[in-house]
């Protein structure tokens, strides 16, 4: 019994250090948003309204680490409208309306499609907790199991 606690004791310190290790690298990837299967960074660099052209489209979801879809962003900018900017071709940089004030953002490249683990979803991610954490119960009661059958 005494094991048991230890085990999960060490189990419940690992899951919050990995959580904390994934927010923090989540943390690290630039403000992005996606259009027209493209990448565009924004920027601290204010687009002026009479520069403004017609609206392109809107953020409709907001996915960490990187977005992967057009209408994505890793910021909280979901409702925001993206514009594009007068004299500008849109394939180089697009304005993003936040705040009222419109942000300008430059093409970092195309969209990439990857999976790691890091794409898991909330639900998969506790799944596979909870299945790492199971297996390592079990492992442990049959541990404990035969060594009272050795020792009785």
């Amino acid at each position: 019994m005494k094991h048991l606690k230890f085990l999960l004791f060490i189990v419940i310190v690992l899951t919050g250090f990995l959580s904390n290790i994934e927010g923090t690298l989540a943390s690290t990837y630039p403000s992005t948003v996606a259009w027209n299967n493209l990448l565009y960074g924004l920027s601290t660099e204010e687009v002026d309204n009479k520069d403004i052209g017609n609206e392109i489209g809107k953020i409709k979801r907001q996915r960490t680490p990187m977005p992967k879809k057009n209408g994505e962003s890793n910021e909280k900018l979901v409702g925001s409208l993206l514009f594009e900017i007068k004299g500008v071709d849109t394939q180089d940089v697009i304005a993003v309306k936040v705040n009222d004030k419109f942000v300008k953002a430059s093409k970092l490249g195309p969209i990439q499609v990857t999976t790691n683990v890091s794409d898991l979803s909330d639900e998969q991610s506790w799944i596979v907790t909870l299945s790492v954490i199971s297996f390592l119960v079990l492992l442990t009661m049959i541990i404990v199991w035969r060594k009272r059958k050795c020792i009785g």
